[in-house]
């Protein structure tokens, strides 16, 4: 017998021994491959017809290797633990009625508590809150603002007018002007006392409005 036919035998043995080997754990069948390989290189066709009738039926091979694998208690098998399912995440601080509701106080009330300070404080608290919209938060904190600073620019206006027509009087050369009453305040005063009531009451007001708008919404 050739060379050829000493490769044919050894690969038609390795092949019904693979096919034999496919329930067997794959380090324990690549081990035994590789030594049946071992053996059988380098035979002639004569040789390599003997070992092989000396190996047996791949069968046989495969079921006497099987016996030879330890025993797997059931109990020795390791569990994994289902892994525990992510809680869902809540609801960001910013994003609760709770912090809204506090917001809101804040805003009316803080700068009665802290003066200017606790007014900022509460738009700020206001501006983070994820319940009301962008223009609910615009007019309830620029709205008082702005009327403040309107109000401040009002009365400087009608004051430097004021000055201005009492210093042409006294001057030589307007009217003179009539005798002010210490007891009455004057009339840019009731203008001043009437706006900053308004600007004042808008600020508490603000935050009562964004309250009344908080209703039925809920942490997103």
């Amino acid at each position: 017998m050739t060379e050829t036919t000493a490769v044919a035998l050894r690969e038609d043995f390795l092949t019904r021994l693979d096919e034999a080997m496919r329930g067997l754990p794959h380090g324990i069948a690549t081990d035994i491959r590789g030594g049946i390989v071992e053996e059988l290189q380098g035979l002639d066709a004569e040789a390599t017809a003997v070992r092989i009738a000396q190996l047996g039926d791949p069968d046989a091979i495969v079921r006497e290797a099987q016996a030879e694998l330890p025993a797997v208690s059931p109990l020795a098998v390791p569990t994994t633990a289902p892994a525990p399912s992510p809680s869902a995440p809540g609801p960001a601080p910013t994003s609760t009625r709770g912090f809204a509701i506090a917001a809101a106080l804040t805003l009316s009330f803080g700068g009665i508590v802290v003066p200017i300070v606790g007014w900022f404080v509460g738009a700020v608290l206001v501006s983070l809150s994820a319940l009301w919209k962008t223009g609910e938060k615009v007019v309830a904190i620029v709205v008082p603002f702005v009327a403040g600073g309107l109000s401040i620019l009002v009365v400087s206006t009608m004051v430097t007018i004021s000055a201005w027509e009492s210093s042409g009087s006294s001057s030589g050369t307007g009217t003179p002007p009539p005798a002010d009453n210490p007891l009455l305040p004057a009339w840019y005063d009731m203008i001043w006392g009437g706006l900053t009531g308004i600007g004042i009451l808008l600020i508490p007001l603000s935050g009562l409005w964004l309250l009344w708008r908080l209703r039925g919404r809920a942490a997103r």
